[in-house]
């Protein structure tokens, strides 16, 4: 599937798209915090879109999904931050 037609705010299926996109990006974040690494927006779009296994062949399909990673990234962020005051900064890393 390409990311311009995976589902929109209004489908069915929508919630559930952005709960994976989300747990993705999390673990996106986890990982690269781990590593010591940073990812600009265009290289998070991609991991993510290569982890989820959707296209991202035209200009539409990154915009469309750089779109939800933008606003879906604080939440990663606040995620990963809580994992690490729960867990003593030990992460579960999820190779996918």
């Amino acid at each position: 599937m390409n990311a311009a037609n995976a589902p929109v705010l209004g489908d069915p299926n929508w919630n559930r798209y952005r709960a994976r996109v989300a747990a993705v990006l999390t673990d996106v974040e986890a990982d690269m915090q781990q590593r010591g690494y940073g990812l600009s927006g265009e290289g998070l779009t991609l991991e993510v879109a290569e982890r989820l296994s959707l296209g991202v062949a035209t200009a539409e399909d990154f915009q469309v999904l750089e779109a939800l990673v933008k606003a879906l990234r604080p939440i990663a962020r606040e995620a990963v931050r809580a994992t690490r005051e729960d867990h003593g900064g030990q992460f579960t890393l999820l190779l996918l």
